[in-house]
């Protein structure tokens, strides 16, 4: 089992950065966006190698990416504020699309989330998406929103394809995933929040479980339920939440944008189902069948009743 020390800069560079996201958010100013931004990615990059165990080189990476798209940002904003409208918002958008990493500045995530920790990877697929995601559905026209949320489905479902590395997955899984964020957040802001906090939720238990586990086996039976329940919510298997994080979002929607999310879904069931039955399915062939059957109906029994309890909220 993995053994996590939490030290007082990891807490501060946390706090930083989840103040930042938040300052971002809830800004009604420019500036107020763009410091945001600035503080979530000065406490992530603390996060992303607290310790020097890890390879710079990722770290590296994000940093270049990252403040790019601040500079771009800055200059898109400041091109606003001196009343040039089309070039600041040329300029503000391509810096928002790099940060966040969808198309068409999308091919750096692969890379960096490959050769990160699996705690740096897995915010970096979710708690980082929030605010670019967030001002990037307000400040792109609805067409080029649409081009984005097509091209992210199906960039995600086929790269995702013949993948050996589980976070390599993970990153074209992402982008499935934030093709629906991106749809949901276009028509209601409760639904992103809903589809965000279980989408969340899949990718920590998923990468939990993976960072518990030896690369050939499953270490413990903790590990292997964490992990398969995990998958199944970010396949959209029901009865879990996945699916009704799916289904509330096209219930929303009146676009047909829907058929690419989807049919991007659809075909990335298949790198998932790969996965699941080449390492998740291997643990459950060990002696402790009673405990892995307890652990499974478990987790259901669980799933189905957040499931209740969201849709008892839209009530």
């Amino acid at each position: 089992m993995v053994s996590f020390v939490v030290s007082p800069m990891k807490l501060v560079s946390l706090g930083v950065m989840l103040i930042g996201t938040i300052l971002s958010v809830s800004s009604e100013e420019l500036v107020g966006v763009w410091l945001g931004l600035e503080l979530n990615l000065y406490g992530f990059l603390v996060i992303m190698n607290p310790d020097g165990h890890y390879s710079p080189e990722p770290c590296v990476k994000y940093f270049v990416v990252q403040s790019t798209g601040s500079i771009l940002m800055l200059v898109g904003f400041v091109t606003l504020m001196e009343q040039h409208v089309v070039s600041g918002l040329v300029m503000s958008t391509a810096g928002t699309v790099l940060k966040s990493g969808v198309f068409p500045l999308h091919s750096w995530v692969p890379s960096i989330i490959k050769n990160s920790s699996w705690l740096a990877s897995g915010l970096m697929l979710t708690w980082q998406k929030v605010a670019p995601l967030v001002f990037l559905s307000m400040i792109l026209p609805s067409k080029g929103l649409w081009v984005v949320i097509v091209s992210m489905a199906g960039i995600g479902a086929v790269g995702g394809l013949n993948q050996n590395s589980v976070r390599v997955m993970s990153a074209y899984s992402s982008f499935v995933h934030t093709s629906w964020m991106l749809l949901g957040v276009t028509w209601s802001s409760v639904v992103f929040v809903g589809y965000f906090a279980v989408y969340s939720l899949s990718v920590g238990l998923f990468f939990y479980g993976c960072s518990s586990m030896n690369k050939m086996s499953m270490g413990s039976q903790l590990s292997s339920a964490a992990s398969g329940m995990g998958l199944l919510m970010l396949m959209g298997m029901p009865p879990f939440l996945g699916f009704l994080a799916k289904v509330l979002v096209f219930l929303m929607s009146g676009s047909p944008v829907i058929v690419a999310c989807i049919m991007g879904s659809v075909i990335s069931l298949k790198f998932y189902i790969d996965f699941f039955y080449s390492m998740v399915m291997k643990s459950l062939v060990d002696k402790n069948k009673v405990e892995v059957k307890a652990i499974w109906s478990l987790v259901i029994c669980m799933n189905i009743m957040g499931g209740a309890l969201i849709l008892v909220s839209f009530i």
